[in-house]
This record gives C-alpha cells, sequence and structure tokens, in this order.
C-alpha cells in the first residue's frame, strides 16, 4: 500500500472580521508570501479563499497573484475554493448562495484562469439542503469538518475519518467529502506558535499513523495566526519575531523525511475515494447544522449574537426581496448583498469597520399597524371568567390565560373539551402543562405556550407572564385580542389576532426596550400536548438554506437550546431560511411562522422522555450571547428602531396520513 496522503487547505480572508483595509499589505507579506515561498520550495499547498480576498490580494500586491497563478499552472498549489464572500450558507436564502459561488467561480477564473473543483463550505456550517447547490455550482466535493458532526453520530466507526467519503445531501444528492479538523488544525497551530514541540507534535503525528490514516489533513484553517495576529482574543499567544513560518517549514521538511507518509495537493488525496463506499449524512434530529469545532461554534454565531446579528440579517432579507422581484436587478447587486451578508461582520468586527457598515444601511423602521376596529363577527363565541378568555368558533378553539399575559392555555380542533386538575384540554395540539402534569420534579413547572422570556446574563428573566386586562374586537373577519403588560423594563404592547378561516393565530409584540437586552430573548415558545400526538411518527420541517425544507424525525432528548458555558447560551439552532417551521405526527400538525423581513430570528427545539410521558417544545430565538455580542452602548440604536416581533400559528389536519 502507498504511503499515507497528508494535505493542507489554509484559508486566507482578508474580510477578516478584527483586520482592518490598512493592514492588508501587511497580511499578505507576513502571512500569504510565506505559503507561496513553500510552494516553490516543493512543498504542495491546498489555499482556500473567497474571490473577494483575491481581489483584494491584487489590489495591493498583484505581484502575489501573479505568483499564485504560475503555481497553480505549475501544480505546486492548489486552489480551494469559497465564493465571493465567506457566507453562512443555511442561514441565507438557496438563490444568494447560488450568487455567491456563480460570482466566486467567475472571479476565480478571472484572476487566477482556474476553476476550483473542491470547495470548502463557508465556516463549515453545513446542513443536507446546501448540498445540492455546490453540486449544481459544479463543484465536485467538498470539504467539511470531521470532529463536530461525528460527535454527533456514535455509530460511524472511526475509520470514516481515515479517507474521504461521500456525503449523502437533500434530494440523494451524493458528493465527496475530504475531511478537515479542528484538533489536528489546533495541534499545528501551536506547534507553529511555540506552545508545544516538535517532538510532541510529531507524537500526534504518529498516532494518526497507528490508526491507519491514508488521507490526513494537516492544517485546514486560517493563514493569518502566523508571524501576525488578527487580535480577535485576550488570551491569543504572543508573537516572538518572525519565526513561525520558519518553524511550519521546518516541520513540512521533517515529515518529508520520514518516508511514511506524503505531503500532497488535496485532490490528491481526494483521489483515495473509493466510489463503492456507501453514503453518509452529516445532520441529525438533533443537530441538523454541523459547524466546525468545538460546540460554541454554532450557527446562533451568525445568527442572534454579535453586535446586532439580528437587524443585520434583517436587512439582508429585505435587500433579497427588493432584488428577488426586481426587474432590474443586475449582478452587482447581488454582489453588494452578498458583501453584506459574509459572516465576518457578525463576530469580531473592528470599531472602524462597523462604522463604514452602519453609514451603508438604512434605519428598520418599527410599525405599530393601527388595525380598523369593528362588531366581532356572530362566528366567534367569546366567553370569560375570571382568568381564562375562551374563543370559539367553528371546528376551532382558543382559551388565552389572562393571569399569564394571553399564554395560550389551549389551541386546537373542535368546542374546548375543558381540562380537570390541571391537565391540558384532551382536544388541544399546543396549550399549557400545568405545574404538577409530570411526576418529574425536574419538569415542575408550568409549560406555558405563546409567551416570551429574556434571560439577562447578570439579572432576573424578564417575561409576559403578567396580568394583562384585553381589548377585544373585530377587525376584517378576524378577532383581535389586545393590551399592554408592565414589566420591570417598561410597557409591552402585545396584539392576537385570530383567523378562524386559517386555522391561524398571528402574536404581535412592541416594546421601546426590545434593541437593548442583554442575554437570550426567546418567543413563540410552543408546547406539544402529548397525548394530541403520536409519539411513533412525531417529526419537524424546517428550511436550512436549501431549496425545500427537510423532514427529520422527533429525536428524544433534543435540546438545542441549552447554554454551553456561561458564555455562550446555546448549543445549535435551526436555520428556519423560509421562515417556517412545522412539527406534528402522521394525523395533524403545528407550524410556526415568522417572516424573514419581519425579524431573521432561528428556531429551537427542546424534547425530553419523562418517565412513560414526553415534553416537546419549539422556540423563536431573536438573540443569543456568545464571546462576539460585546457592543458599544448605542451602537445597535443609532441606525434601527426598535423591531416589531410577529409570529404566527397554525393548526393544519393532514388530508392524508403521512
Amino acid at each position: 500500500m502507498s504511503s499515507p496522503y497528508f494535505y493542507t487547505a489554509f484559508h486566507l480572508n482578508l474580510a477578516f472580521s478584527s483586520i482592518e483595509e490598512k493592514d492588508h499589505y501587511t497580511v499578505i507579506q507576513k502571512c500569504y508570501w510565506p505559503l507561496l515561498k513553500l510552494a516553490e520550495n516543493g512543498i504542495p499547498i491546498g489555499i482556500e479563499a473567497t474571490s473577494y480576498t483575491l481581489q483584494a490580494i491584487l489590489s495591493v500586491d498583484p505581484k502575489w497573484i501573479a505568483t499564485f497563478k504560475q503555481l497553480l499552472n505549475e501544480g505546486k498549489a492548489e486552489l480551494i475554493g469559497s465564493g465571493f464572500t465567506q457566507m453562512i450558507a443555511p442561514l441565507v436564502p438557496a438563490e444568494v448562495t447560488r450568487w455567491n459561488l456563480k460570482l466566486g467561480l467567475e472571479d476565480y477564473q478571472e484572476i487566477l484562469g482556474v476553476t476550483p473543483e473542491i470547495a470548502l463550505v463557508n465556516e463549515q456550517a453545513y446542513s443536507s439542503g446546501v448540498l445540492p447547490l455546490y453540486e449544481e455550482a459544479g463543484f465536485k466535493a467538498v470539504m467539511m469538518d470531521w470532529a463536530e458532526p461525528a460527535s454527533h453520530h456514535p455509530e460511524w466507526p472511526a475509520s470514516i475519518m481515515h479517507r474521504p467519503a461521500i456525503l449523502e445531501g437533500q434530494d440523494n444528492v451524493l458528493l465527496p467529502v475530504l475531511w478537515s479538523d479542528a484538533i489536528s488544525f489546533q495541534k499545528f497551530q501551536r506547534y507553529a506558535h511555540g506552545e508545544i514541540e516538535a517532538d510532541e507534535y510529531l507524537e500526534f503525528i504518529n498516532l494518526q499513523l497507528a490508526k491507519g490514516v491514508q488521507a490526513f489533513p494537516l492544517y485546514t484553517s486560517d493563514g493569518e495566526v502566523f508571524d501576525y495576529r488578527p487580535g480577535r482574543f485576550e488570551a491569543e499567544s504572543k508573537l516572538s519575531g518572525a519565526v513561525e513560518h520558519a518553524r511550519i517549514e521546518m516541520l513540512f521538511k521533517t515529515l518529508e523525511a520520514q518516508n511514511e507518509m506524503e505531503i500532497v495537493l488535496p485532490s490528491k488525496a481526494l483521489s483515495l475515494l473509493d466510489n463503492a463506499e456507501t453514503s453518509i449524512r452529516l445532520e441529525t434530529s438533533a443537530v441538523p447544522v454541523p459547524v466546525k469545532k468545538q460546540r460554541k461554534y454554532n450557527i446562533t454565531r451568525w445568527g442572534v449574537t454579535g453586535r446586532a446579528d439580528l437587524q443585520l440579517n434583517t436587512h439582508c432579507w429585505r435587500q433579497f426581496e427588493k432584488l428577488k422581484n426586481s426587474e432590474d436587478s443586475t449582478a452587482m447587486g447581488w454582489r453588494e448583498l452578498c458583501g453584506i451578508w459574509a459572516s465576518d461582520f457578525r463576530t469580531h468586527i473592528t470599531e472602524k469597520r462597523w462604522d463604514n457598515l452602519l453609514k451603508k444601511l438604512p434605519e428598520i423602521k418599527a410599525n405599530r399597524a393601527v388595525l380598523k376596529q369593528g362588531h366581532i363577527q356572530d362566528i366567534y363565541k367569546v366567553s370569560r371568567d375570571r382568568r381564562f378568555l375562551t374563543v370559539e368558533c367553528g371546528d376551532l378553539h382558543l382559551v388565552l390565560n389572562l393571569y399569564r399575559g394571553m399564554a395560550i392555555q389551549a389551541f386546537g380542533f373542535g368546542d374546548y373539551a375543558g381540562s380537570e386538575g390541571g391537565a391540558p384540554a384532551a382536544n388541544s395540539l399546543i396549550g399549557t402543562l400545568a405545574h404538577g402534569y409530570y411526576d418529574d420534579i425536574s419538569f415542575g413547572a408550568d409549560f406555558y405556550s405563546g409567551h416570551m422570556v429574556c434571560e439577562p446574563g447578570n439579572s432576573h428573566k424578564v417575561t409576559d407572564l403578567s396580568n394583562l386586562e384585553p381589548e377585544i374586537y373585530g377587525s376584517d373577519g378576524f378577532l383581535v385580542i389586545e393590551g399592554t403588560i408592565q414589566t420591570r423594563w417598561g410597557p409591552l404592547f402585545k396584539r392576537l389576532v385570530l383567523d378562524s378561516n386559517n386555522s391561524r393565530l398571528e402574536v404581535f409584540y412592541d416594546a421601546e426596550w426590545f434593541d437593548r437586552i442583554e442575554g437570550s430573548f426567546r418567543f413563540g415558545n410552543l408546547t406539544l400536548i402529548p397525548q394530541a400526538f403520536d409519539k411513533d411518527t412525531l417529526y419537524y420541517e424546517v428550511n436550512n438554506g436549501g431549496e425545500q425544507r427537510e423532514r427529520f424525525p422527533m429525536d428524544f432528548p433534543v435540546d438545542q437550546g441549552k447554554s454551553v458555558s456561561r458564555l455562550v447560551s446555546s448549543s445549535t439552532a435551526l436555520g428556519l431560511t423560509d421562515g417556517v417551521l412545522e412539527l406534528g405526527d402522521a394525523s395533524h400538525a403545528v407550524k410556526l411562522e415568522c417572516r424573514r423581513t419581519d425579524i431573521a430570528a432561528l428556531a429551537m427545539m427542546h424534547t425530553q422522555e419523562v418517565a412513560t410521558n414526553y415534553f416537546a417544545r419549539v422556540m423563536l430565538s431573536a438573540q443569543e450571547n456568545d464571546e462576539t455580542s460585546g457592543r458599544s452602548a448605542g451602537d445597535i440604536v443609532s441606525y434601527v428602531s426598535p423591531l416589531n416581533y410577529t409570529y404566527s400559528i397554525s393548526l393544519i389536519k393532514h388530508s392524508k396520513p403521512l
């Protein structure tokens, strides 16, 4: 058998969040030129770059581009594709990912005269729905992180990591995958930074050889962290002279001299693929969007954290709708949108780059619609006792708890059957599971529906679960129930609109303090009534950046909103890229909708078996915490008015059993 193949894919990104434009030339000199020198000295090097980065290099140092182009032609280096910008595909519409890949490929051909066949999944944020988009763009393979997806697939043999594999995505699309790996690239960085010595690193490499690896990723991460520090973290290792690339070159020469492995270009490592192998899927019901490295790197990082991810993404969705519906949209318009949707604006962005971005963004207006008040139609039967407001209309019932801010006590088909001893109504699909419903003390609480919860980092939670005296009226055939809840942060206006014709309830919030929240902010909580659903056929459907929704069986347990640490408030989320999450069984379902142009929130699932019963809830998230969440006072308010928060709940009867 031939020697194992070891390969690299140095990631170049001059849009790096914490790098100023004035520092581009320095980064090219200190970080990018040494990579080309390695290739000139006979070390095959893989380089992954956005086409934006190549354009930025060309404008500052065209000689670097000319040298790279020559090395590509001589087969001493290989370009790994990315796109025009580094974008989180599971969070954006499929059409935008298409444009990002298309623009990148056009630029690669224009600047370098090559079309890469392997693409590194941006930020290693993957969903099965985005895989067909890479195939459609013409890529022959993708590069994706091994360690995080593997941690959710205990059934995988470790040998899968030892060579390329075949991924199966949506619509049964099959595409080879060449692995990247967080452990290996972090080990490489520690050696280069002098945190560990060569003998310790070589011991790690020998361990991989002993495992029988046939293709191994030596390094598949940032190129800007050697002989330079981007300045993201206080804990970054200190520079001690320009020695790190010298250490890297010495390491490569040492590895080559061992004659136990061969350093190759990524495409040669891909040649080890056995097409007869069974395909694998990276996603699971618990983690449908796996991301690189440790759990703190999940899609909330680019969706609802940062300085103003929510507002920025909402703006991008509005721009997308304009471009999509415009007959005059141009490639430049799509290029500008891809630029603003780049991941780098959503993490450790510098003050200067943030201020420049704000100048390009319009104010996002808040608008509380004034509804025309009229007579409540006779089809709505409204009654009230001290605590509950009950509405029955045809084949629909809705019960609200006025002592808990109009939390949904029961929402389902048929006449309201009532409840006894705190048990939920027998014919309701969602509602409240009262304290004492579960025997398990760890579930000894009230589990409401239709409410919001904000959990600041250093103080008590704020909710809308307070007394409310509603105003009730009819408007254009709808039933409107609204009122104001007093919270310790100020008043909160809440409006519910019932559309009986479509079995739909719209929930609207408005408050002046929404854009000043620090901590997690979750709303649209829907708690399933367990006896209303067949647990064996429970599923959920959601779009994570593909052309259509993906369907997952409901696994137990799943807790996507569980904190990773004191600093990171959630472990994963759902992209919700068409604004719809459906959950149900073979007979009926509940659909949660949140228009992306209103608020680009994410969704989360929480399920748990409780003795012989089960718990299942879905929620929306408008804000989470991680290490990117720090911001200067007032810098959100400087371009965004408080957003209105709207979502809707629809009940569905399946005409045919699924």
